[in-house]
Order: structure tokens, then C-alpha cells, then sequence
């Protein structure tokens, strides 16, 4: 679970199309989330250009990591968790994966902490039972463990 100093709203999020809740572009531009921290699908190689503050760790990708940009916004407004590297979905939940991820949570629960932020809002499926995917394929044990770390199971 992420830690958090106060009350976070988490709020697993089903893209139905542009222009609506779930399009995580449009919804960065509407006053009720200003306060709103929103979680991407990051790729493994970008999160790490933003970790070591290299400018392609700031571009805009595909899906819903086209927020990407919003998280150089004083306070971030995104956040990406790896999902993936070298143009391919994580496809199970070994050491190395859960340590990139993990590391991902660490800086989503910094950012938390600073109390800039009401709630987080990420990607799901459907039925809002794990991480929703759509460039990768994703193993269904890493996108459970996202999930869960996210929602605090």
C-alpha cells in the first residue's frame, strides 16, 4: 500500500473515450481535479530518463502516458508506473520488475506526502479489479500487484 500522510481519494479510472472522464488529458484540465495526482502507464526506459532528469523522461507517449509532460507541473501532475520495457508488457511479476515498480511507488508516495494532492486517479479495467493496459500486454500478476499497491490491498 502507499503510505500517505492524510486522506487520499483513490479512484480507478475506465477510458471510454476522448472527452470524458477517463481521458486523462481532458480531466487535467477540469477544475475538480486540480488537486488530483494521475498514474500512467510508463514504459521502464522513460521512467528512468525521468529519474535521472534526461527530457525524455518528459515526452508524450501513447495512451494514457500522453500526460507524461504534466509531470514536470509544479506540483507534478502525473506520475508513471512501469509497466513495461523495450516496446514489450512486463510479462510476470519477477525481482527485477517488482523493484522498477516499487521504485515507481516510491515516488508517487513522495509526491503524496507533500500534501499537494486530494486524490490519485489511474487506469483500470472494466470491472476495476486490476490496472487497465492497452499498448502493452501486460502479465495479469503485474498489472494485480500494481493494482493492489495502488488501492491499498
Amino acid at each position: 500500500m502507499i503510505a500517505m500522510r492524510k486522506k487520499i481519494t483513490v479512484i480507478p479510472s475506465t477510458y471510454s473515450g476522448r472527452g470524458q472522464a477517463g481521458d486523462f488529458e481532458w480531466m487535467l484540465n477540469q477544475p475538480e481535479y486540480e488537486n488530483t495526482l494521475f498514474i500512467f502507464n510508463d514504459n521502464e526506459e522513460q521512467f528512468d530518463a525521468f529519474v535521472n532528469g534526461e527530457s525524455s523522461g518528459f515526452t508524450r507517449g501513447g495512451g494514457n502516458a500522453a500526460i507524461r509532460p504534466f509531470r514536470k507541473n509544479s506540483p507534478p501532475r502525473a506520475a508513471g508506473v512501469p509497466t513495461g520495457r523495450s516496446g514489450r508488457g512486463y510479462s510476470s511479476l519477477d525481482e527485477p520488475t517488482k523493484a522498477k515498480i516499487d521504485q515507481a511507488l516510491a515516488v508517487i508516495t513522495d509526491l503524496l506526502e507533500t500534501g499537494n494532492y486530494d486524490s490519485i486517479i489511474f487506469s483500470a479495467n472494466e470491472t476495476k479489479t486490476c490496472i487497465g493496459t492497452g499498448i502493452f500486454d501486460v502479465g495479469a500478476d503485474v498489472r494485480a500487484y500494481i493494482f493492489g499497491r495502488l488501492v491499498g490491498t
